[in-house]
C-alpha cells in the first residue's frame, strides 16, 4: 500500500494495464486487447518492472505475492475494488479504471450481497491473518467480536476460522484450569506454558507465569535490569539457538501480561518506562514463535535516573560538589555526612540544587560523604526520589590565601614584594605562561601543577635580586602548605633589558658614536650625559637606532654618558632619572609597576688627540731616511702635560717589510714594533721624540701606528701624510 500510494494509484492494478488495454479480474488476473487475453504472472511483472523504472519497486513486489501464491494476488485486488465501491460514487470509480466493463457491473452486484463493514470493522478483519498466524488467539476472539456475529456467519470461511478458534480457546481453558488447581509451582508452570503455546497472547498465563517466576528479595536473578538514564538496558545467559521475547510490566498498569520490549538473544534495550514508575522485566524462551518454557523475571526497578559524574574536591574548609543531572529533572538534593562512607554520620548540611554544582563551606578537616537525590514526578503526579549516588571526600588542612600583594621598585634594579595574609604558609611568586588561562584570586590548586618559582623575585625580603634579563609580565602569589596551594593576587610588573656592550666612538666633528648591543623587547632606550654640571637627554626607537646609529654632540670635553631601555608602560614624558641613582619607583600608565634599571654607564675621556711625525735626515746623494719618530698630544693641558682624566693608550709604531712592504701592517702585531711609548709616558709630556732602530729601516719597508689598550677607543689617532708612511 505505502509503494502504490507513492505512485499515486487507487488500486495495483492501474500499474498492469498499458495503452489500450483492459484488466480482467473475475477469474484471475489478465490483460485484454480486443479479444485477446494475456495472464499476468511473475515472470510478466517481472518483465513490467524491467520496462517501468519509476514503478520497479511495486511490480516486483507483486511478482513476488504471485510466485509465493497465484491466487492471492487476485484476492488483494478484489479487496482493494471493493473498498472503492464503498466510498461515494464507488460504481463511476470503476468505470474510469481500465477494468473490463461486464465483469465491474458483476463486482458490484456482488458487493451488495456483503456486509457493509465500517474502518474499524475492516481493520480488525484485515488483522485476522497475522494474528491466527501468531497465535495470538485472544486478538483473533476480540478481532471476530468487532467483526459482529452477521460478518461472520455470512463468510464461510470466517465461520470456519470462529469453529477452530472456539476449540483451541477451549484447550487453552482447560490448561489454565489445571494450572490454578495445581498446588506444585513447577506443575503449574508446565499448565501454563501450555496454555501459551495454544494462545500465545493469553494474559493470564503469562501473568501467572511471572509471579510464579519473581525471584525473592535480594536473590539474584539470570535477568538483570539497569537503568541508563531514562532507558532500561536487559541483559540475560543465552545457552542455546532459541528466540526470546521480553516484556515489561508496570506497577498499577492496565496491562497484566506487560509490554512487549524490542530485544535480540541475550539482551535488549527499553525506551519507554515512566519515570517515577516501578518496573519488572520478563524474557519468555519461544520455540518457533511459541513459549515453551517459564520465563526469566528480573527484580523490580524503580525508574528513577540518578545523577552521573558525581565529583567531590575540597578546598579550604570546603567542599566542592558537581554532577551531571538527567535531562527533566527538576530538583536535586544534596547532603553530606560526617565520617567515611563505612561509617556514615549525621547529616551536616542539606541543598535542594537547582544547578549542577554547589559547595559546602565551614568544614573542618576530616572524611566526609556526600550522596545527590534526584527528585522525579510520577505519572499520578506523585514525588518519587531516585536511590541517590554517594561519593566520598576529605577535607585536608590547606595555606591561608594572601589577601594583598604589592610591588615596590628599587633604586638598584630590582623590585620588592609584600602583602597580607598566607599566616605558616610559603608564599611562591609565580608567571603563568598563558595569563588569560590564569586562575582567579582564591582558586584552589595543586602544589606539582604551579609554574616553577621566579629565581629573581622574593617575597617579604629586604634585598631585592635584579632578573638577568628583561621581563614583563603578570606575577601571582601563591601560598603553598605541602600539596595543596591558594591562588593570590596579582600585580603586573615591567622591567626593561639591561642594555650591554656600551662604547663611544669620537668623531672628528666633535660628535660621540653610541654603540651597544640593543636590548631586548625594548621600543625605545633613553641616554642621558652630563658634561661640565650641565645635564641633557634624549630618546630613540630601535627603528631609528637601525637605520641611523646614535650619534651626541659632546664636543672636546669629557662626559659621563648613561644608557637605558625605556618601558612600554611608562609615560613618554616622565622625567628622566639622576645618574646616580640607578631608579626611581613609579607606575605605569595602565596599573604596571614599572621598574626602571639603572642605566649602562659610560665615562668618555675629552678629545685627546695623539699624532705623530717621521724625522728625516739625508744620506749621501740618496732621498731622505726616517730616523726619528716625534709624538705629540694634544688635549686640555695643565702644567705642560695633558689632562685627560682617564689614562692614555700605548702609542705603537709598526713596520711591515721586504716582499710584505706592499701593504701596510693591519693591527699593532702585524710587523715588527718600531717604537712603543706608554700611556704613562705619553702623559708625561706634549711632544716626545724617539729614535728609530737603524737596523730596521733598509727600503723597501711601510709603517703605521696604532693606539692599543685601555681608551684606545677614546683617543683620536692622527697620520702624516700616507707617502711619507712608505719608504722604497
Amino acid at each position: 500500500m505505502d509503494h502504490q500510494r507513492s505512485q499515486g494509484l487507487r488500486h495495483f492494478g492501474e500499474a498492469l494495464v498499458g495503452d489500450g488495454e483492459l484488466l480482467s479480474f473475475v477469474d484471475g488476473l489478465f490483460l485484454c486487447v480486443g479479444q485477446q487475453r494475456r495472464h499476468v504472472g511473475a515472470e510478466r511483472l517481472r518483465d513490467l518492472a524491467a520496462a517501468r523504472p519509476s514503478q520497479a519497486p511495486l511490480l516486483r513486489l507483486l511478482a513476488d505475492v504471485q510466485s509465493r501464491d497465484a491466487a492471492l494476488l487476485r484476492r488483494i485486488l478484489l479487496h482493494q475494488l471493493i473498498l472503492l465501491l464503498g466510498e461515494p460514487g464507488g460504481l463511476q470509480q470503476l468505470s474510469g479504471l481500465a477494468l473490463v466493463p461486464a465483469e465491474s457491473t458483476v463486482l458490484e452486484q456482488a458487493a451488495r450481497t456483503l456486509p457493509v463493514l465500517d474502518a474499524r470493522q475492516r481493520k480488525a478483519a484485515e488483522s485476522l491473518g497475522g494474528l491466527w498466524r501468531h497465535r495470538r488467539l485472544r486478538a483473533v476472539a476480540r478481532a471476530l467480536d468487532v467483526l459482529g456475529p452477521v460478518a461472520v456467519r455470512t463468510d464461510p470461511a470466517l465461520a470456519s476460522l470462529a469453529s477452530r478458534l472456539g476449540r483451541r480457546l477451549d484447550r487453552c481453558d482447560r490448561s489454565l484450569a489445571a494450572g490454578r488447581a495445581t498446588r506444585d509451582p513447577q506443575g503449574a508452570r508446565i499448565h501454563y506454558v501450555d496454555a501459551l503455546g495454544v494462545a500465545a497472547d493469553d494474559d493470564t498465563a503469562t501473568r501467572a507465569l511471572i509471579l510464579l517466576g519473581r525471584p525473592r528479595p535480594q536473590e539474584d536473578s539470570p535477568l538483570t535490569a539497569r537503568l541508563d538514564g531514562d532507558r532500561v538496558l536487559l541483559s540475560w545467559p543465552v545457552r542455546d539457538g532459541r528466540n526470546w521475547r521480553a516484556v515489561r510490566l508496570t506497577r498499577g498498569s492496565d496491562r497484566p501480561a506487560g509490554i512487549p520490549v524490542p530485544g535480540t538473544r541475550g539482551s535488549a534495550v527499553d525506551h519507554g518506562p515512566q519515570r517515577g514508575t516501578l518496573v519488572r522485566y520478563a524474557v519468555f524462551p519461544l520455540a518457533d514463535g511459541v513459549v515453551d518454557a517459564p520465563p526469566l523475571v528480573s527484580q523490580p526497578l524503580l525508574v528513577a535516573p540518578d545523577v552521573e559524574d558525581l565529583t567531590v574536591a575540597d578546598g579550604p574548609a570546603c567542599l566542592a560538589v558537581r554532577w551531571t543531572r538527567p535531562p527533566r529533572t527538576p530538583r536535586v538534593t544534596v547532603t553530606v555526612h560526617a565520617g567515611a562512607p563505612a561509617g556514615a554520620g549525621d547529616v551536616l548540611a542539606r541543598h535542594d540544587a537547582d544547578t549542577d554544582t554547589h559547595t559546602f563551606t565551614q568544614l573542618r578537616p576530616g572524611s566526609y560523604l556526600v550522596r545527590v537525590v534526584c527528585h522525579h514526578s510520577s505519572p499520578e503526579g506523585r514525588v518519587v526520589e531516585s536511590a541517590g549516588v554517594q561519593a566520598a571526600g576529605t577535607v585536608h588542612l590547606w595555606p591561608e590565601p594572601l589577601t594583598a600583594l604589592t610591588a615596590e621598585p628599587d633604586p638598584a634594579g630590582g623590585v620588592r614584594f609584600a602583602g597580607r595574609g598566607a599566616d605558616g604558609a610559603d608564599v611562591r611568586l609565580v608567571a603563568w605562561a598563558d595569563p588569560i588561562a590564569a586562575p582567579p584570586q582564591g582558586a584552589c590548586l595543586r602544589t606539582d601543577a604551579l609554574p616553577a618559582r621566579l629565581p629573581w623575585a622574593a617575597y617579604g625580603t629586604d634585598r631585592p635580586v635584579e632578573p638577568p634579563s628583561g621581563f614583563s609580565g603578570l606575577i601571582t602569589a601563591v601560598s603553598v602548605l605541602g600539596e595543596r596551594a591558594v591562588a593570590g593576587p596579582s600585580v603586573r610588573v615591567d622591567i626593561p633589558a639591561p642594555v650591554t656592550g656600551l662604547r663611544g666612538l669620537r668623531e672628528s666633528d666633535g660628535h660621540v658614536r653610541l654603540v651597544f648591543d640593543w636590548p631586548d623587547g625594548a621600543g625605545a632606550v633613553e641616554v642621558e650625559w652630563e658634561q661640565s654640571g650641565v645635564r641633557e637627554r634624549t630618546r630613540t626607537s630601535r627603528s631609528r637606532f637601525l637605520r641611523e646609529g646614535l650619534r651626541l654632540p659632546i664636543g672636546p670635553a669629557s662626559a659621563r654618558i648613561g644608557v637605558r631601555a625605556a618601558s612600554r608602560h611608562e609615560p613618554h614624558a616622565e622625567p628622566a632619572p639622576e645618574p646616580e641613582a640607578a631608579a626611581h619607583p613609579g607606575s605605569g600608565t595602565d596599573g604596571t609597576v614599572v621598574v626602571r634599571r639603572a642605566p649602562a654607564a659610560l665615562t668618555l675621556p675629552g678629545d685627546v688627540v695623539v699624532s705623530f711625525r717621521l724625522v728625516t735626515r739625508r744620506r749621501g746623494l740618496s732621498s731622505r731616511r726616517p730616523v726619528a719618530v716625534e709624538v705629540t698630544v694634544t688635549g686640555g693641558l695643565r702644567e705642560g702635560a695633558p689632562d685627560t682624566g682617564t689614562p692614555l693608550p700605548d702609542f705603537v709604531l709598526v713596520r711591515r717589510g721586504g716582499d710584505a712592504a706592499s701593504a701596510r701592517p693591519r693591527h699593532h702585531e702585524d710587523g715588527d714594533v718600531l717604537v712603543r711609548l706608554t700611556g704613562t709616558e705619553l702623559a708625561a709630556s706634549s711632544r716626545t721624540t724617539h729614535e728609530l732602530p737603524p737596523g730596521l729601516l733598509r727600503p723597501p719597508y711601510a709603517l703605521r701606528a696604532f693606539l692599543a689598550g685601555e681608551n684606545a677607543a677614546s683617543v683620536r689617532l692622527e697620520e702624516p701624510a700616507l707617502s711619507t708612511l712608505v719608504v722604497r
